[in-house]
């Protein structure tokens, strides 16, 4: 019998028409702004996705300036509910041509038991929350 890991990560990455140096500084130093830039998702720091209101409190692990990186965990909430932990992970910033930038982000979790599912909504969501923020700083 093969046993379930509780242990996962996802990965994804958003493409902004932003340069490296703003979206970073968006990330690490607006995030209060973020209500502001996508307020069909977020609402005053709450997760909203399919109807379902989620809650979060986080803060920031660890951050560096010069990589460009960024480690926020889950410490309260009830994103908790099935979740013993949940780490995001801002991994890089990378510039690109023509002040194009594609920001890498990782989700890593550990499930309270094998019957949670994989946080596959939680992942999407925060794809939706970057493209949001993406299509803000673009016209800022």
């Amino acid at each position: 019998m093969s046993q379930v890991s509780l242990h996962g990560k996802l990965k994804y990455d958003v493409e902004y028409k932003t340069p490296a140096d703003k979206v970073y500084e968006f990330w690490s130093c607006n995030f209060k702004d973020i209500p502001k830039a996508c307020s069909k998702i977020i609402h005053s720091i709450e997760l909203v996705q399919d109807g379902k209101t989620g809650t979060c409190e986080e803060i920031v692990e660890a951050m560096d300036c010069k990589k460009k990186y960024m480690s926020l965990k889950v410490i309260g909430g009830n994103l908790l509910d099935h979740y013993r932990s949940i780490k995001f992970i801002l991994e890089q910033v990378t510039p690109k041509g023509d002040g194009a930038s594609t920001v890498c982000w990782t989700m890593e979790y550990e499930k309270l038991n094998e019957n949670v599912p994989d946080p596959i909504e939680l992942r999407d969501a925060g794809v939706n929350t970057n493209k949001a923020i993406a299509a803000y700083l673009s016209q800022a």
